[in-house]
């Protein structure tokens, strides 16, 4: 094996803000240096490309709409988002899935990989990250 990977997850229920970071409790599988994963994300130390996957369930104690949105270094990248509509408060379970392609230049330093929970408060069920070093 000569990829850098990393699968994090989260499999206890925790309170989710608005606009609050998916926390990523467990680190399931963790190869090579490029990624390393904190308790909210990962950093990743290489220039490159990172192919990122994640799933989400939930319930959440309003009705509204729950979105979910990758950020690099605090900023949304675009097209690497999911949403949808709970009506009925505290029954419905969701799963909302995202992936995408992120790159980091030469010279850009090390950067931060997150999950934000950009829709309505939730209560997250699970979460599974997972991120690969592409090259």
């Amino acid at each position: 094996m000569r990829t850098n990977l990393a699968f994090i997850t989260t499999t206890t229920d925790q309170a989710v803000l608005t606009n609050g970071i998916i926390p990523l409790t467990t680190i399931q599988r963790k190869y090579g240096w490029a990624i390393l994963p904190t308790s909210d994300g990962v950093l990743l130390n290489k220039p490159g490309y990172y192919k990122v996957n994640a799933s989400v369930t939930f319930t959440a104690p309003a009705a509204g709409t729950i979105s979910i949105q990758l950020q690099k270094n605090g900023v949304n990248v675009p097209g690497v988002t999911a949403s949808t509509t709970i009506t009925t408060a505290t029954t419905e379970v969701r799963t909302l899935n995202i992936s995408g392609i992120v790159r980091v230049n030469c010279g850009e330093g090390i950067s931060t990989l997150n999950i934000l929970n950009a829709g309505e408060e939730i209560t997250l069920n699970n979460a599974a990250f997972d991120v690969e070093y592409l090259d």
